[in-house]
């Protein structure tokens, strides 16, 4: 039970992590293998969607963010959509060596991607809400107010 609870973040992130998976999938599938909209415009849309997901249920089911204004939580959308953008660009690139110039089935591919992105993303995600940083993100505030009080 210790076990449990002491990863309690992890599995609750597998979980949604698992879900925001099946809907990139899907959407990729049904983008894709249906309407045969370009692989890299289908895996860009289908991330695009699963991340808007993935914020709001790593936010507050997860790490449990709380919603405490429009202003942080823009922030913290941007700053997690920004170090999303790493995890897109080796999805994209994976996805396209992977399915166009290796003949790989796409889904296979885009399951095994997707459990490579999330593991990335687990731990960019741990950064920006999880708030045991907090004395570090005080602590660079509070510099950055006595270096511009310095300055006059």
């Amino acid at each position: 039970m210790d076990f449990i609870k002491k990863y309690r973040n992890f599995w609750v992130y597998c979980f949604f992590g698992f879900l925001a998976s099946l809907i990139n999938i899907g959407i990729f599938d049904l983008s894709h293998n249906y309407f045969h909209i370009p692989l890299w415009i289908a895996n860009t849309v289908a991330w695009f969607i699963s991340n808007f997901f993935s914020f709001f249920v790593t936010k507050l089911y997860v790490f449990k963010s709380e919603m405490e204004g429009f202003k942080k939580l823009f922030h913290e959308g941007l700053v997690f959509l920004v170090s999303r953008i790493f995890s897109l660009i080796f999805d994209d690139i994976f996805m396209i060596v992977a399915v166009l110039i290796f003949p790989w089935n796409n889904l296979i591919i885009k399951a095994i991607d997707q459990l490579i992105v999330g593991l990335f993303n687990y731990f960019s995600s741990k950064l920006i809400f999880n708030y045991n940083n907090r004395q570090l993100i005080e602590r660079f505030k509070n510099l950055k107010s006595k270096r511009s009080r310095n300055e006059y």
